[in-house]
Order: structure tokens, then sequence, then C-alpha cells
């Protein structure tokens, strides 16, 4: 199956090491992807594409992090934190992808 991965970013926040590694995770994960990178430069724009702050990171349009709430409040801001099993981090970890693609239905 065939993923779509939306990286949403800011000049100031740039993905260039996650997007490293999302890569091989996903190429480990066995799955065909394409990687948009959507680089925000206003808030504006965060709110047309409804971004909570950056990095944001969603599969086939889903958010990868399973508790995710869209709480309406959307900024271009370098303000998202990933918390999984324990610890923050500033762009998810590998274990919450593979994750989000089991929750998907993308792998097994």
């Amino acid at each position: 199956m065939s993923v779509k991965v939306s990286v949403y970013y800011t000049p100031e926040c740039p993905a260039d090491e996650f997007l490293k590694e999302l890569r091989e995770t996903l190429t480990e994960a066995g799955v065909s992807y394409e990687i948009e990178e959507i680089v925000l430069v206003s808030d504006d724009e965060a709110v047309e594409h409804k971004v909570l702050g950056v990095p944001t990171v969603r599969i086939n349009g889903a958010d990868v992090d399973p508790n995710f709430e869209d709480k309406g409040i959307y900024r271009a801001a370098c303000t998202r934190l990933y918390k999984w099993k324990g610890n923050v981090y500033s762009f998810p970890p590998k274990e919450m992808i593979l994750e989000a693609l089991r929750r998907l239905g993308v792998r097994k």
C-alpha cells in the first residue's frame, strides 16, 4: 500500500534530519510512500492547513500522534511536541510513525 506523508514545518524549524529519518523508517516498514513537504510562513497558512504548531506530520491526512486533539488554535510556530512512552520529542519518534502505520491499516 502507498501512503502520502505530509510534513509541515517553518524556516525557523527545519525538518531536514527528521525527513531523513522518516524516509528510513518508511523504507524499513516496507511501504511505498510520497512525502509532501509544506513550509508554512504565516499563521494564515497554518489556519488554511489546520496546523496546531510545527512540526506536524500526517499520514494519508491523519495526524501521527494517537493522542492528537484538534483544539482549533492554528499557528505556524515551533510549539508542537510529541509525547511517546514517557518521553517528549520535537518530532514524532520512529515508533510513533510505525504505530500510526499500523493504526491506519498500512502495516501489521
